[in-house]
């Protein structure tokens, strides 16, 4: 009787296993088990421990070591040559014969078997829920969950190598930096080393490669990812991830700035920085990105203040000159107004053959360049022709301009 029960339950669990294949063929959904192996060698780890014996649910047991082509994902029997062990299994399981523990290797949230693979096909067969087991722990970077398809691994792959260099996942253990597309870590990684390099320049001294990523993640990405929540960024784009929308909009911000050196106009600057990143990202949905960047003025407003508070730290201004309002109402422009500092400095050390130091360069600056040039602009009352702009932005726009101004005036 056992026999032709047992017998019974196999063919039962084949002619599934069956129809789960071909709904997995229309549906385009990943059915087979995870390849320990591939899955193993694929991804960084920090070592392995026994963790004795476990009861563990059944339906987190997502791969095999040696038999991932036998059993489909729910465990059900692919193949026929190993029947017998599977019908035996199961007429002990009709008989109460009690069975030993499965052993399983554990990697993140999921299993996968290392000896007992009828075991567990016959107790999902069964419905049961959990099963008992001999678990080893395999410790990684990062959750892997029981949801995962193989392509989903290799994607944790590239990304357990960013947070196994970073080491985020443990300086900032809420850290979530997953992207659509894995080979776009590398700009990630591009980012923090442009920042650990700009970081050393403005310290003048060398920078440890771990105070870089602190300082990058939590000057430089949770601001900027704080703001992309507040305008609902998220909800307008579903499919990205918060990582995602960061790269796009810190490279929008960067090629707005980029532009906004050559021009008064915000709309160019604006529209030079979309075709750029159009050249860039050929997907539809960056693009849409793209497009909704283009007419937020929250973008200009942050790069500006960005701007304004580095352009502080740099120059000590708020100190030299407490009443020094240097306001520009565009992005990029602080960056020109360094370049006339730096280059003044360069000449006041030649006229007084001595060095110079920065901070008297930037007084000097303000006292002999920048005042002189806005002076007449405040007495004549010129900006109130140019709504919108600032007596900064004037300065740079004369300062840019004096050579045709000179050639146009005689001089």
């Amino acid at each position: 009787m056992y026999d032709s029960l047992a017998q019974d339950d196999f063919e039962k669990a084949y002619l599934r296993s069956t129809w789960r294949k071909m709904i997995a063929r229309v549906t385009g959904r990943s059915n087979e088990l995870l390849p320990f192996d591939e899955v193993r060698s694929a991804l960084p780890y920090r070592g392995q421990r026994d963790i004795g014996l476990r009861t563990v649910p059944l339906d987190l047991i997502v791969g095999s070591v040696g038999r991932y082509r036998d059993f489909d994902r729910a465990f059900l029997p692919t193949q026929r040559q190993t029947t017998d062990r599977w019908v035996n299994i199961s007429k002990a399981r009709y008989k109460d014969v009690p069975l030993p523990p499965v052993e399983l290797y554990k990697i993140g949230e999921v299993y996968f078997v290392k000896d007992g693979n009828h075991r567990v096909s016959v107790a999902r067969d069964r419905d049961q829920v959990d099963i008992d087991a001999y678990v080893t722990e395999i410790d990684i970077p990062f959750r892997l969950t029981a949801d995962m398809d193989i392509d989903t691994v290799l994607h944790e792959k590239e990304y357990g190598r960013l947070v196994q260099q970073t080491r985020l996942d443990e300086l900032r253990p809420e850290v979530d930096l997953h992207l659509s597309n894995p080979a776009e870590y590398e700009r990630l990684l591009g980012h923090i080393d442009a920042h650990h390099y700009y970081l050393g320049t403005e310290r003048q001294a060398d920078v440890g490669y771990e105070d870089a990523v602190l300082s990058w993640y939590d000057s430089v990405y949770r601001p900027l990812v704080e703001t992309i929540e507040a305008e609902g960024l998220l909800q307008q784009f579903p499919k990205m991830t918060t990582a995602d929308l960061y790269l796009r909009v810190s490279e929008y911000q960067w090629l707005v700035r980029e532009a906004a050196q050559d021009t008064l106009l915000d709309e160019e600057a604006r529209a030079g920085a979309t075709a750029r990143m159009a050249e860039i990202y050929r997907q539809r949905v960056v693009r849409r990105v793209i497009r909704t960047l283009r007419h937020e003025t929250w973008i200009d407003t942050m790069i500006r203040d960005k701007e304004y508070a580095a352009f502080l730290e740099r120059t000590r201004l708020r100190d030299l000159r407490p009443e020094a309002e240097i306001l520009a109402s565009l992005p990029g422009k602080y960056e020109k107004i360094l370049e006339h500092i730096h280059v003044h400095q360069y000449y006041l050390g030649l006229d007084q053959q001595r060095d110079v130091s920065y901070e008297e360069a930037v007084a000097s600056w303000y006292d002999n360049v920048y005042l002189p040039t806005i002076q007449p602009i405040r007495q004549q009352g010129l900006l109130a022709q140019f709504p919108g702009r600032t007596e900064t932005d004037a300065y740079i726009w004369i300062i840019e301009h004096r050579e045709a101004l000179g050639e146009e005036v005689g001089e």
